[in-house]
C-alpha cells in the first residue's frame, strides 16, 4: 500500500520541547508516512548525527532571506495529502499551502498557552480557524486556544520523549546543584532563575546551576543580571546539547529550575521528572495539571519574588533530608510511568483522526 504523502513545517531544529520532540518522531515517521520536514532555518547537524540516511533525506532546509518563498515553491511541486505546522512561522507557509490547495488536509500543532507577541497571536489564529485537526501538547494548550478554534477535531498529543528508567535510585546525599535546558528566550524568564540562585546562596545555600540551550533572545540580558549579583560561579552557559545526550545529563545533577511564565506540557521538565529529579517550577501551563506542590515538586506561586523564600526553605530542607528529597523525588519519578511515548502517541493519531 502506497504511502501518504505528509510534509512538516518547522522554523528551526534545537534543544526546544517542541524540536526535540519532533527530532525524536522522525523514525517513526518515515517508517509510516511518506515524510519530509521542512526547515526554515539551517540548524546543527549533531543533532541528526545518529540518523540513518533515509531519515536525514527526510528534512529539507531553505535558509536565507527568500527561504519561505523557495520553501513554498517546494511545497507546491511536492502535492502533499496532509501537512503539519508548528510553531506560528510554520504556520505561515503550510497556511499558504492549504490556501493554494483546499484538499491538502492540515493539522496545527499548538506547544502554549500563550500568544508571544502579534505576529504570533495573528498567525495562530488564522492557523486555528484554518486547519482540519488541531493537536495541542497540553489539556493547558488545548483549553488556552480552544475559543479561536471553529468546531474542529482537537486531540492531545503526549509529550513524552522517551519511557521512564526501569528502577528508581535513592540517593544517599543531595548535592546543591541543577540544571536547565531550553531556548534561552524571554519567556522562560530566566532572570527569575538567577534571582532564586542568588536567595539561595544569600540564605546560606551554595547552589549552582548549569544552563544548556541556544541564545533566542535572551543570553545578554541573563549575562548581565548574573554579573551584577556577582554569581557567574554559580551560573554557567554550557551551550546546545545534542538530543540524544539530553536525558545523560540528568544523572549529574539533583534539582532542575524552569521559571517560565508561560509553557504548553514543558517537555524537559517532565523529562527531570522521569529521571528522578526534584523540579523547581512556576506553575504555568500544563505544568499546574502533574506538579503538585510538596508532592512531586516544589512550585513557585506568583507573585514570583514574594513566595521565592518559600521555595528556598524548601530547597534547603530537602538538600538536608536525603529521604525527604527521594520520597519527592520517586513520586515524580511514578508521574508519568507507562506513558504512551511521543513519536507513537502522533503517528497514532495522525493515522486514526477522522478527517483524514
Amino acid at each position: 500500500m502506497k504511502k501518504r504523502k505528509l510534509i512538516y513545517v518547522i522554523h528551526s531544529l534545537g534543544v526546544g520541547g517542541t524540536e526535540v520532540a519532533l527530532l525524536s518522531a522522525i523514525p517513526k515517521l518515515c517508517e509510516n508516512f511518506d515524510f519530509q520536514l521542512i526547515v526554515l532555518k539551517k540548524y546543527d547537524q549533531r543533532l541528526v548525527r545518529n540518523f540513518s540516511k533515509n531519515e536525514l533525506r527526510s528534512i529539507i532546509v531553505f535558509s536565507g532571506i527568500f527561504s519561505y518563498i523557495h520553501a513554498f515553491t517546494y511545497l507546491r511541486k511536492q502535492c502533499p495529502q496532509i501537512i503539519i505546522s508548528s510553531l506560528w512561522k510554520g504556520a505561515l507557509l503550510a497556511l499558504a499551502q492549504k490556501k493554494m490547495n483546499k484538499s491538502v488536509q492540515y493539522i496545527h500543532f499548538v506547544h502554549s498557552s500563550k500568544f508571544f507577541h502579534i505576529l504570533d497571536r495573528m498567525v495562530s489564529i488564522q492557523a486555528l480557524k484554518k486547519a482540519d485537526v488541531i493537536f495541542c501538547d497540553s489539556m493547558a494548550s488545548k483549553e488556552f486556544v480552544f475559543p479561536y478554534t471553529k468546531g474542529q477535531p482537537m486531540k492531545i498529543i503526549s509529550f513524552l520523549r522517551f519511557q521512564n528508567p526501569v528502577v528508581f535510585e535513592n540517593k544517599q546525599s543531595i548535592s546543591p546543584r541543577g540544571l536547565y535546558v531550553g531556548r534561552i528566550h524571554p519567556c522562560k524568564r530566566l532572570d527569575r532563575l538567577v534571582l532564586f540562585v542568588n536567595q539561595l546562596i544569600v540564605s546560606g545555600i551554595d547552589f549552582y546551576v548549569d544552563l544548556y540551550g541556544r541564545d533566542d533572545g535572551a543570553m545578554l540580558d541573563i549575562v548581565q543580571l548574573i554579573k551584577r549579583n556577582h554569581i557567574q560561579n554559580n551560573i554557567v552557559f554550557k551551550g546546545e546539547v545534542e538530543m540524544s545526550e539530553v536525558k545523560d545529563l540528568f544523572a549529574q545533577y539533583d534539582f532542575y529550575i524552569q521559571t517560565s511564565e508561560a509553557e504548553g506540557m514543558a517537555m524537559s521538565v517532565v523529562e527531570a521528572m522521569q529521571h528522578g529529579l526534584v523540579c523547581i517550577l512556576t506553575n504555568v501551563g500544563e505544568i499546574r495539571n502533574y506538579a503538585k506542590p510538596g508532592e512531586n515538586a516544589i512550585i513557585i506561586d506568583e507573585p514570583f519574588e514574594e513566595h521565592m523564600s518559600t521555595a528556598v526553605n524548601a530547597c534547603q530542607e530537602l538538600i538536608t533530608k536525603p529521604e525527604l528529597y527521594n520520597k519527592i523525588a520517586n513520586n515524580a519519578f511514578t508521574s508519568f510511568k507507562s506513558k504512551e511515548i511521543f513519536a507513537d502517541s502522533l503517528v497514532n493519531t495522525i493515522l486514526n483522526s477522522a478527517s483524514i
